[in-house]
């Protein structure tokens, strides 16, 4: 899978694991994909984590009572292949990237 699609699909996947909603359908367009609906620590560490397996600087990463917005960085490979970082402790052990 592309990068792009990883972060999308991951910021999705955390939203609902946290019972919120993601907003990640014009990304091309805003150069953000958020969680809104509110904020907690197990939700920002979540997205965290998937922005370092995504190599996102945690610059990139805002939060505020509204929801956590990751703005995309313009020299980001977002067209490149998802090739994990980390443990991808982020997603629940049974999801499936993509599905």
């Amino acid at each position: 899978m592309k990068k792009i699609e990883v972060l999308c699909w991951g910021m999705e996947h955390i939203a609902n694991n946290h019972h919120f909603s993601a907003s990640t359908e014009s990304w091309n367009l805003d150069g953000e994909v958020c969680i809104f609906g509110g904020i907690n620590v197990p939700t920002l560490s979540d997205v965290q984590m998937l922005c370092n397996d995504l190599k996102i600087p945690g610059e990139y990463i805002e939060s505020s009572d509204f929801g956590i917005d990751v703005w995309i960085p313009e020299d980001w490979d977002y067209n490149g292949e998802y090739e994990p970082s980390g443990f991808e402790m982020w997603k629940r052990r049974d999801a499936v990237i993509g599905e």
